[in-house]
């Protein structure tokens, strides 16, 4: 059997593809050519492991995942642990996004945690978001959110949120160390805080 220039896998029209793959692309036609005139009994097999290199050079340079991004609450919010309308209380608040596009509010980081401490919360979360107490007014907070995992936390002070002892967000650590020295308290992060240290109403 004779093969003729063009034909095989890289016969048909494709888009134009630039970067990584396109370069990827352009050396493994010239290395198929090349290899199906000298080797026209052997090369069957070659067009399928071009395919699953390029498969897989592909799939290693996909763009990550684009976080959701934070909602402004309105009065048709309502806390997915007490039930309680957000923006009637002060204190900073809390959302957790998940992949598929769905979102959960918290009138309180207290709640927010009390929810994502359980065992059985949702596997799927895209993002986690909390009020900056640096910059948001403590009596009605609105905006400046920030990932909640990266936040400094300050726990154990003498603010009170609507469901019980608050648990203050900052987005710097001189922030939280600036409310510290007015309200008392420790500053933890994210991934310290534990279901023994939430102390609800």
């Amino acid at each position: 059997m004779s093969y003729q220039a063009g034909d095989g896998i890289f016969a048909h029209s494709r888009p134009e593809v630039s970067g990584l793959r396109g370069f990827c692309l352009l050396i493994c036609k010239i290395n198929f050519m090349d290899y199906r005139q000298k080797n026209p009994l052997k090369c069957c097999l070659l067009p399928t492991c071009l395919c699953l290199v390029i498969f897989f050079l592909i799939a290693c340079t996909k763009e990550p995942a684009t976080k959701p991004p934070a909602i402004e609450f309105g009065r048709e919010h309502t806390c997915q642990v007490c039930g309680m309308i957000i923006v009637d209380f002060p204190g900073a608040k809390g959302q957790i996004h998940y992949k598929k596009g769905k979102y959960d509010t918290f009138c309180s980081t207290l709640d927010m945690f009390l929810f994502y401490l359980q065992p059985d919360r949702p596997k799927d979360i895209a993002a986690i978001y909390v009020n900056d107490m640096g910059k948001a007014d403590m009596e009605q907070p609105s905006g400046h959110w920030i990932d909640a995992v990266e936040a400094f936390y300050v726990y154990g002070g003498d603010i009170m949120g609507p469901m019980g002892e608050a648990i203050v967000p900052f987005s710097g650590l001189a922030e939280a160390e600036a409310h510290i020295k007015q309200h008392g308290g420790s500053i933890v992060k994210f991934n310290d805080v534990t279901m023994d240290m939430l102390r609800p109403l």
